[in-house]
């Protein structure tokens, strides 16, 4: 959480910095793309987190059954071969169903 709170702060400082120089028009949208891609990014890495602990409760166990994850994901539903993984965060509804799967928008 606080990764992410320190990413968004970083990139909106780096926004104010940049509509300050010649051209600001094109820069807000540079902007807006850097925050979407950064937001995207920090998604990402908190579903690989969650899969990394899945992934060890698979190994130790011989299934996704009884792991646990750190919010802000939330385990919806694990069983010995398959899991989903959701993720929440202000208007963000984010799932990812694996093994393999990809973070998708929508719940479980």
């Amino acid at each position: 959480m606080y990764l992410t709170l320190g990413l968004t702060i970083a990139a909106v400082a780096f926004g104010g910095w940049r509509m300050l120089l010649p051209g600001a028009d094109s820069a807000s949208s540079d902007v807006t793309d850097g925050v979407s891609s950064l937001i995207s990014t920090t998604l990402q890495a908190s579903f690989t987190a969650g899969q990394v602990s899945l992934d060890a409760q698979r190994t130790v166990s011989g299934s996704y059954a009884g792991a646990v994850v750190r919010p802000p994901l939330t385990l919806v539903r694990a069983d010995a071969t398959s899991y989903c993984l959701q993720l929440e965060q202000g208007a963000v509804l984010q799932h990812l169903a694996g093994p393999g799967g990809v973070p998708v928008p929508g719940a479980c």
